[in-house]
């Protein structure tokens, strides 16, 4: 059986969405299913929303 390198992770997911129409983030149910149903305030909104990453901030050593 094989196995992968250890120092391989696997793809870390996008968790959020931003909505083109309203401009929130949201945490979408299904990322095949992007749609957002309903503002923070409650209102309807039906936008497509477009994933992304959340940003990893790096401390270099700049000795």
């Amino acid at each position: 059986m094989m196995t992968e390198h250890p120092g391989r992770r696997a793809p870390v997911l996008p968790t959020e969405a931003r909505c083109e129409r309203c401009g929130e983030t949201f945490t979408p149910a299904d990322l095949a299913d992007l749609l957002h149903f309903q503002t923070r305030d409650g209102e309807l909104c039906g936008g497509e929303g477009v994933p992304f990453r959340k940003f990893v901030i790096r401390k270099h050593n700049r000795g």
